[in-house]
């Protein structure tokens, strides 16, 4: 492990994840895999951005969800701050797993509706053992929802009872709160209206600035990745197909695959 490493929040080595797609009948042995990402590494450094950008089945929702431990490669590495993940002593992995959280592509699909707002945004403290009590809690959910810019009243909803934009920023507002170092965003704008779209990624942005996050920022929109990221790794079936500076690479691309999808989107 390189020095430079070492300082990443994020270091993927060589993940390659497969699926068993067929099996013998009666032995049960695997007679068909299928791999989802292949060979793919990268870097994630402290308060940076990096974009991972293909179209669907392209493999980067996999990726994003294998470096935040939801899923574990076939073969490869993650590291946390230069830690094996998969060597982690259970101390490790609990600091790990509060500093590396997620907001997915639909937020309400991500909170369960049988609960108040302020009631999910609450669970990790509790979870965690970060908040000692309900007073100290409240008074945090409330510091971060004036963050995310959302009214405090919002606590006593659920989340069927909000737009999908609040729901959102509430989603937000619950991964902030346990002030993680970086936040897996899959897809977090695809499912919003495009003004809705725009305030998301600006808020982001800003949190990012005020609270050094690192982001792993999951699009298949090459205009939103440009805007959001500080580099970028282009994914095809799997296969990372091109990686660089976010502007060397949408400035010049060199794999077809890349031009495709500059051109059917808008550059911010």
């Amino acid at each position: 492990m390189s020095i430079e490493e070492n300082k990443s929040v994020i270091t993927a080595k060589n993940i390659r994840k497969e699926y068993v797609v067929k099996k013998h009948f009666l032995t049960g042995k695997v007679k068909e895999k299928v791999a989802a990402v292949k060979s793919v590494n990268f870097i994630v450094e402290e308060g940076k951005t990096l974009g991972i950008v293909g179209e669907s089945g392209s493999g980067k929702s996999t990726t994003g969800e294998i470096v935040g431990g939801l899923q574990k490669p076939t073969y490869g590495s993650v590291y946390y701050y230069g830690k094996n993940i998969a060597e982690m002593t259970a101390e490790e992995h609990k600091e790990y797993r509060r500093n590396v959280q997620f907001i997915f592509q639909d937020p309400q699909g991500s909170m369960d509706p049988n609960y108040k707002i302020g009631e999910i945004i609450s669970m990790p403290l509790f979870t965690l053992n970060i908040a000692r009590d309900k007073k100290e809690a409240n008074k945090m959910v409330d510091e971060i929802l004036a963050k995310v810019g959302l009214d405090l009243n919002i606590k006593n909803k659920y989340p069927s009872e909000i737009s999908g934009g609040q729901c959102q920023r509430a989603a937000i507002a619950r991964a902030l709160i346990v002030s993680p170092k970086v936040i897996i965003c899959d897809e977090p704008v695809s499912a919003l209206d495009v003004s809705i779209q725009a305030q998301i990624i600006n808020l982001l942005k800003k949190l990012q600035k005020e609270l050094n996050i690192a982001y792993i920022f999951i699009s298949h929109d090459i205009g939103v990745v440009n805007y959001m990221s500080d580099t970028i790794i282009v994914m095809q079936n799997g296969a990372v197909v091109e990686a660089g500076e976010a502007k060397h690479v949408l400035l010049h691309p060199a794999e077809e695959y890349t031009k495709k999808l500059l051109d059917s989107a808008i550059i911010n």
